[in-house]
């Protein structure tokens, strides 16, 4: 091999050298960074899917948008409902803390445990869960929020409850039961909005899990003050999907009226809102 050519393949080799060295710099400033910004806290949970973290250095108290990505402390991916109470975890994100209380996190990226703890662990916080948390009415069904994300922000509306049919265990031990009837949803005078720039997909978030679900949709336009006799138009069946232990309904566009109905081993409820 001539000298002309030795220099080349020197030359290149160096680039090579110096390309990826710059490659491992950027990848570790990037590591640096994130983890500079990460959030140090444990995972207490209350109530049925309720919880909050706390900031372990700060002592502040919040709750985040979950991401898609959670990884238990042995490096496997799990859903919320892999979360241990007292489990001391990194949350990962843009930084950006809305201002109430508790606080909101919707900018997380990434949750990884770091140190199992133990459920004792999570008592000395049952004073600031106990001022957040008050248990549900055993006579009323539960309730539903319809979360999702938009490009400015992530969301959770409350939903209007309608009819329902509900048992429950009074204080006495007497097995009660209770039936709310309602119009039907295309009649309701009240109704909650959500507002949607584009299609989205909407979380069914119950604040007690149903054992089913199901939703069906008519166009806005079908909404009246009364029935008046008339027959309720036969509206469209939309798909459920449950996946990360919820609900969802994907593709949701502006313009419809949903009813969504939820099955409880004590009953059922009923369920509407208005996409605009």
């Amino acid at each position: 091999m001539d000298k002309k050519k030795k220099t080349v393949i020197i030359i290149a080799a160096i680039l090579i050298l110096i390309i990826c060295a710059l490659g491992a710099l950027m990848v570790w400033q990037k590591n640096s960074k994130e983890e500079e910004g990460a959030v140090r806290a444990m995972y207490v949970p209350y109530g049925e899917g309720g919880y909050i973290f706390v900031d372990t250095e700060k002592g502040t108290v919040f709750t985040v948008h979950m991401p898609e990505e959670i990884y238990d402390a042995g490096g496997r991916k799990i859903g919320q409902d892999g979360l241990q109470k007292g489990n001391i975890v990194k949350i990962y994100g843009n930084g950006i803390m809305l201002e109430s209380y508790p606080g909101q996190y919707p900018g997380v990226t990434k949750i990884k445990v770091i140190e199992e703890g133990k459920p004792s662990d999570a008592d000395k916080y049952q004073e600031i869960v106990d001022g957040i948390y008050q248990a549900p009415d055993p006579s009323q069904p539960p309730y539903l929020n319809v979360e999702y994300s938009t490009e400015l922000a992530n969301v959770s509306a409350v939903i209007t409850r309608g009819g329902y049919s509900w048992s429950y265990t009074d204080e006495d031990g007497q097995e009660q039961h209770v039936v709310a009837d309602s119009a039907h949803v295309l009649e309701w005078k009240e109704i909650n909005d959500i507002r949607l720039q584009e299609p989205a997909d909407l979380k069914l978030a119950f604040d007690e899990k149903p054992e089913s679900v199901t939703a069906v949709r008519w166009p806005d336009s079908e909404r009246k003050d009364e029935v008046n006799g008339a027959a309720i138009p036969e509206g469209e069946t939309v798909e459920i999907q449950e996946k990360d232990g919820g609900y969802y309904i994907t593709g949701v566009q502006a313009g419809y009226v949903y009813q969504i109905t939820g099955t409880w081993d004590r009953g059922t409820a009923e369920f509407g809102f208005l996409t605009d």
